[in-house]
């Protein structure tokens, strides 16, 4: 109301002023061009402002308009538009509309940027709509960046040429103004201004705005992290369900060969008495199947519990080289039956800090994996100490994995292509799953470090423990 006052006080003052000189601009015309009556002159120039009045108030009027929205914008219709608008807006792209393309526009200002902290874990702030390798994208919430933001009352304003290491992810986007925005005393984000186009900088009514706006802005951002939350949840949901149609096709597929099996020699069995011993290998092989298929879905179940933070397992020194000797000679006999040749190498006292079982499982799993689709040539197992860490690696001359199928190696319930080509090699996808989840709940980490046509390496790190022995190689062939 004050703004459209003040914009008619403006046009009239304008109009009265326009108007006084030019009716003596015609008066001076009319003299020059010969009428010498003054009365005529004084009429003549009347008759020319009453026609001119009416266009140049409509003329005023629209400069005036076009000019105070240029300079103030009402901030009360800023402030009801906006309002209204972001307590309707929960999705980051409309966000993004509302507050990095209308509302910089509006305040006159050369660009903005909006910080939401990144459910769920609540590590980093994240710049809505950016991506996330350019400087300034996200910010540690630990930093000193976001450090010298909750600190602030209202705003803090950035030096242009700042040095201090708390400016630098701002001056990086442009911004010269943030305002925290916060749900109770509660850091959610923040919203950065970038340079206004006056040369006076930020007026105060700007800033009082943005002050005003920012508990509106704070809690459409809480929406929008919500939003962003079950979206992911969603998604994870429905990866599962895909995940469990996968489990039961691979389970049944896997349980109907050694049930097959059993039933078939159990036929024969009942004909021919004296296959019993021949049978009874065949049946035990069978038994042996299904024992492992139960106890790998059942140690499913029991890893996921088992990777609840709060659950704390209990850890010791694990000496490496008699661990890795004692689960390789569980694989003698697979070695042998397929003409491969298995090596251990490791310096003796070598150590790592976990929990003995955890280990022994995952080295199972990844080893039987290496020796599973290797038809030819050496498995190698190696420990060595690198930048502190224990790292075992197992290398096999197996035909490798496709480029595409390598960030899904540790999915669970996942077999690649060849792995599903090859009937006799059976499985359900979750060997790899496991062991990871069993290497993360000691601290440690497994990745694939490099695959080929020559043949894959799988890698174990975990803390290492200082060495008891000095550190000598010893190789075992096996």
């Amino acid at each position: 109301m004050r703004v459209r006052l003040l914009g008619m006080a403006l046009v009239n003052v304008s109009l009265a002023l326009l108007l006084i000189v030019l009716y003596f601009g015609l008066l001076t015309i009319l003299l020059r061009i010969g009428v010498w009556d003054q009365m005529t002159t004084h009429m003549l120039a009347s008759v020319g402002i009453a026609v001119l009045v009416v266009p140049l108030r409509r003329r005023l009027v629209i400069v005036s308009n076009w000019l105070l929205r240029l300079r103030w914008q009402d901030g009360e219709e800023i402030l009801r538009e906006l309002s209204t608008a972001l307590s309707h807006t929960i999705e980051p792209d409309a966000l993004r509309a509302l507050l990095i393309d209308d509302l910089p526009r509006r305040l006159r200002l050369y660009r903005a940027t909006l910080w939401m902290l990144e459910p769920p874990e609540d590590h980093m702030f994240v710049a809505i709509g950016q991506e996330a390798h350019l400087p300034g994208a996200t910010i540690l919430v630990q930093g000193a960046s976001i450090s010298k933001v909750r600190r602030c009352p209202d705003y803090l304003r950035v030096p242009a040429h700042a040095e201090d290491e708390w400016a630098r992810p701002f001056v990086a986007q442009g911004i010269g103004l943030l305002v925290p925005l916060r749900i109770g005393s509660r850091l959610v984000g923040i919203y950065g201004c970038g340079w206004s186009m006056s040369r006076r900088g930020y007026s105060p009514q700007t800033i009082s705005l943005l002050v005003t706006l920012a508990p509106a802005i704070a809690s459409a951002l809480e929406n929008t992290r919500a939003y962003t939350e079950i979206a992911r949840l969603n998604s994870q949901l429905r990866r599962l369900d895909k995940l469990k149609d996968q489990f039961i096709e691979h389970v049944g597929h896997e349980l109907r060969t050694p049930v097959t099996s059993l039933s078939l020699a159990l036929q024969l069995l009942t004909r021919q008495p004296e296959l019993m011993r021949d049978l009874g290998h065949v049946m035990r092989n069978s038994i042996l199947q299904l024992e492992t298929l139960v106890d790998r879905v059942l140690l499913l179940d029991h890893t996921f519990e088992n990777a609840i933070p709060h659950i704390r397992r209990p850890s010791s020194s694990i000496e490496l080289l008699p661990l890795l000797e004692d689960v390789a000679e569980s694989f003698m006999p697979s070695v042998r039956a397929k003409g491969l040749h298995l090596q251990v190498q490791a310096p003796e006292g070598l150590a790592a800090w976990g929990e003995v079982t955890n280990l022994r499982r995952a080295l199972h799993e990844v080893i039987d994996n290496a020796i599973r689709y290797s038809d030819q040539g050496t498995v190698t197992i190696t420990a060595d100490v690198r930048d502190g860490l224990a790292v075992i690696t197992v290398a096999d001359q197996g035909p490798g994995i496709p480029p595409d199928e390598r960030d899904l190696l540790f999915n669970a319930f996942y077999r690649g292509r060849r792995t599903r080509a090859l009937a006799e090699q059976p499985g359900v996808g979750l060997g790899l799953s496991l062991a990871r989840r069993d290497i993360e709940a000691l601290s440690g980490q497994i990745w694939l470090e490099r695959t080929g046509s020559d043949g894959s390496v799988m890698c174990i790190a975990l803390p290492a423990v200082e060495l008891s022995y000095a550190e000598m190689g010893r190789e075992t062939t096996l």
